[in-house]
């Protein structure tokens, strides 16, 4: 294996791999890339068994092969290196040696035939979807997922393609997002509903936000998920489990409707939760014509309320949340004024954007007793 690349070119695909490589290390070589080297390309690989990422550039190859090395030590490397043509060569005993004009390093790999095999794409035809778009779907539901539920389905976001429909529902058991859209998609089959890992969401996600301009396509074989970006192709295992019913979660009679500015209520909630609970961040707000006052109280820490003018006219209130779950919805809907719906203090909340820009977006918050 022999190769020269520019060592921008280098960089910028081994750092798109670095968040699907295993870290835990039970398995030495899910922590190693895969290089493969081809006429006229050099191709990248990597995977942690549930997710793979794979990758190419353009490279000078003086001579065909293919080795394994770590992930993490080659991305170092790279990001130290000048901005200069790199060569890489293979050596004996899974050696290889890297130069970048007058940097020289040395790394022993592990042989290619230890590689897992990455399942070849199959992808649907009539699913492309604006990455730029996915992306900002994306933002909207993958802080409500959850990482440690044995409700496996949790894990991960419910992901709804059939024709000119999109949607993206994530639930950790405490709060729901629920965000969808029109787009011109015509999946092959009549609906397509998938669970995506929490870690594929966002391994695609910093995808879509790097080639925003491109499209997504999307294909799925048996139990596997294919994302295509650019020249990037994402695959993840489908989790398996039911998703709950998110349409009975969402609620249909909250009466009582304020309007808030996005800014000015996140800004509160920060300010009040400093003196809160730390794990729960019990935050109460009290509703009133006009005003809703926003109090915590921490026996340990103190006390703290503030009181923002609202446009509410409905009767008097009181409810309590988490408000580290409020100011994740706050940060990511984007909108200047959001709409709280309630109906009582031991029902669920409904957060949504004043203006939804072309997305369905609702966020749905259980109830605290504070």
């Amino acid at each position: 294996m022999e190769f020269t690349v520019q060592k921008t070119d280098f960089l910028r695909e081994i750092s798109r791999i670095q968040g699907v490589v295993e870290r835990k290390n039970t398995i030495p070589i899910l922590a190693n890339v895969l290089l493969d080297c081809k006429q006229g390309k050099v191709e990248l690989a990597a995977t942690d068994l549930e997710v793979g990422l794979k990758t190419s550039f353009p490279a000078e190859v003086t001579k065909e092969g293919s080795i394994t090395l770590s992930a993490k030590k080659l991305h170092e490397i790279a990001r130290a290196l000048p901005d200069a043509p790199l060569k890489m060569k293979g050596e004996a005993n899974h050696w290889v040696t890297l130069k970048c004009q007058n940097s020289r390093f040395r790394m022993v790999g592990l042989p290619r035939d230890d590689f897992p095999t990455l399942p070849e794409p199959t992808l649907d035809e009539g699913i492309r979807i604006p990455a730029g778009s996915l992306k900002a779907m994306i933002e909207r539901v993958l802080f409500a997922t959850t990482a440690d539920d044995a409700r496996y389905s949790l894990n991960g976001a419910l992901f709804i393609l059939r024709k000119g429909f999109v949607a993206l529902i994530a639930s950790d058991g405490h709060r729901l997002s629920f965000v969808s859209r029109e787009m011109d998609v015509n999946p092959s089959e009549k609906e397509i509903r998938v669970v995506v890992p929490r870690k594929a969401m966002s391994e695609l996600s910093k995808l879509c936000a790097e080639m925003d301009d491109q499209e997504v396509r999307f294909g799925r074989q048996e139990n596997h998920l294919f994302f295509q970006v650019g020249g990037c192709i994402l695959d993840c295992r489908v989790l398996e489990g039911s998703f709950p019913n998110f349409d009975k979660v969402i609620p249909k009679d909250n009466d009582k409707v304020l309007e808030l500015r996005t800014t000015e209520f996140g800004d509160a909630l920060r300010r009040v939760s400093l003196v809160s609970e730390e794990r729960t961040r019990p935050v109460k707000l009290s509703l009133s014509p006009g005003k809703m006052e926003i109090s915590s109280q921490n026996p340990d820490k103190g006390e703290a309320n503030e009181s923002l003018g609202v446009d509410y006219d409905g009767p008097e209130v009181t409810i309590g949340f988490n408000a580290k779950y409020l100011m994740d919805f706050v940060n990511v809907v984007g909108t200047e004024k959001v709409l709280l719906s309630v109906k009582n203090e031991m029902s669920q909340g409904l957060l949504r954007p004043q203006n939804g820009e072309g997305q369905d977006y609702k966020y749905v918050i259980m109830p605290m007793r504070v």
